[in-house]
């Protein structure tokens, strides 16, 4: 059984630095700060659309402990976050008797091996999180 966990949806800050995180190319101009790179330039912005969004919904997810099948897809999901190059932590909270999965700010990996790692993988990924959609709606209906 999964329950939604309610956080904000990560806004993308903009920060000046000398080059983009991901390409190495010159910055002009202030660049976007994706939390598990640094800052990069405009046209690698888009490279990373896609993770900042899968990072925000595994966040938003809360496995129950109590349910062998949650907790197959909490340990599926955040292993295979970390192969990806994420460092991520198990939480659990006994008394509500939930379990969830934090991604911290810094990656184990180059921001370009994680987003090569990450399209690799990604159609399996996606499959999986449907997974627990639909669980969660059978849950809530």
């Amino acid at each position: 059984m999964l329950h939604e966990v309610p956080t904000v949806r990560p806004q993308l800050a903009r920060a000046h630095a000398p080059r983009c995180a991901h390409c190495g190319r010159p910055l002009t101009h202030p660049g976007t700060v994706i939390a598990f790179v640094g800052v990069v330039g405009p046209e690698c912005r888009h490279k990373f659309t896609h993770l900042i969004a899968l990072v925000a919904e595994v966040e938003m997810l809360s496995f129950n402990i109590d349910d062998q099948g949650s907790q197959r897809l909490a340990h599926l999901i955040w292993s295979r976050l970390c192969r990806l190059g994420f460092v991520v932590t198990k939480h659990a909270d006994t008394t509500k008797r939930t379990l969830w999965l934090e991604v911290d700010s810094r990656v184990s990996r180059k921001g370009a091996d994680v987003v090569k790692r990450y399209e690799t993988v990604r159609a399996e990924f996606e499959q999986q999180l449907k997974l627990a959609q639909a669980e969660r709606e059978a849950v809530g209906a």
